[in-house]
């Protein structure tokens, strides 16, 4: 049998992670890629291409609807933030016309997508959590900067990669952000030893939590470009927990660091992350592992992993004028047919 599975966010790092780990799959599968955008890169990963309307546009939920009927969609990945809290809303919906989405609850997907909900989470279930405090609540971050001492560090509440984040040095640093109006969270400054991790979790349809990976990395704008993992399993049990705590559904990425020994999140993603290509270079895919429990009963248990690191590349493709033209114009491309250029090529004779 063949699996017709449908991925979103053809454009944006997190989507095209899920398709490049389908199509290492020896399943027999047929891959749908969606996304507003023509030109994004993820379309020429799959084997039939659709463009569809913003996530905010109304008209974005009928679309898709129109696209899992005439695809006959067995299972749809959710590839971007954006669309997120629609899919979660409207899970049910797409269940009654055959397809599975593989998406958090709504409740999950907000204390996700809001850094002080996060923290409120892990303090109100006992976890470590960095303390935190509203930027719209000048007491409570002075309170904090007296308690915590500088650095701090300041982030909004719903935001991804770093962007608008900054370290809060001095008290005239903290006076210049505080204000009724900011949407802004301000944190205790976590240690930088022993570095920053993230981590990999996967809910199975049982409840159950498993998969877990946990690799340190290196960030540049925001994003993993080095990752290592060293053998060891120490936070994979606390990363667990506190995913099915959480009631993580189907993948969910936790982003921590160390203090005192335990692992302090700071961010949590309820999705694929941009790091989930990495830990299936490290011995687990945890699309085939979601796949494998959602249509096959498989449960999602611990993968034997090899240490070492990976060290991230651009990798580029050449589209045809024609295809792309024609795409543009139609909304549809069939079998799109992209050619690759190999991080290592042969060496001319």
């Amino acid at each position: 049998m063949t699996l017709r599975v449908l991925v979103t966010g053809a454009g944006a790092l997190v989507g095209q992670g899920a398709l490049r780990l389908l199509r290492q799959m020896k399943r027999p599968m047929h891959l749908v890629t969606a996304d507003p955008d023509p030109r994004a890169a993820g379309h020429w990963l799959g084997d039939v291409a659709h463009t569809i309307p913003l996530a905010k546009d109304a008209q974005f939920i009928p679309a898709l609807e129109r696209l899992v009927k005439a695809e006959r969609i067995d299972v749809l990945f959710v590839g971007t933030d954006v669309e997120l809290g629609v899919f979660a809303a409207e899970k049910a919906r797409f269940a009654a016309l055959g397809t599975k989405v593989v998406v958090a609850t709504p409740r999950v997907v907000e204390i996700a997508d809001d850094k002080w909900l996060t923290a409120q989470f892990l303090k109100e279930h006992g976890f470590p959590f960095p303390r935190t405090a509203l930027a719209n609540d000048a007491a409570s971050c002075r309170a904090l900067a007296g308690d915590a001492g500088f650095p701090l560090f300041a982030k909004p509440r719903r935001g991804a990669r770093s962007v608008g984040a900054r370290v809060v040095k001095t008290n005239a640093d903290l006076e210049a952000l505080l204000s009724p109006q900011s949407d802004l969270v301000v944190q205790e400054y976590l240690p930088d030893d022993p570095g920053e991790f993230t981590a990999g979790a996967v809910g199975a349809v049982d409840g159950s939590v498993g998969g877990v990976v946990v690799l340190r990395r290196d960030l540049r704008d925001g994003n993993t470009f080095r990752a290592y993992h060293d053998g060891s399993d120490r936070y994979e049990a606390r990363i667990a927990q506190i995913a099915k705590t959480l009631g993580i559904e189907g993948p969910s990425n936790f982003q921590f660091r160390v203090k005192q020994g335990e692992p302090v999140i700071f961010e949590i993603n309820a999705r694929f992350s941009g790091t989930t290509p990495l830990r299936a270079l490290f011995g687990f895919n945890e699309v085939e592992a979601i796949i494998d429990n959602l249509v096959d009963g498989k449960p999602i248990t611990r993968p034997t992993l090899r240490a070492g690191a990976v060290l991230r590349v651009w990798s580029d493709i050449f589209v045809q004028p024609d295809q792309l033209s024609t795409f543009t114009k139609a909304g549809t491309l069939e079998k799109p047919t992209p050619e690759v250029m190999a991080f290592v090529t042969p060496r001319a004779s």
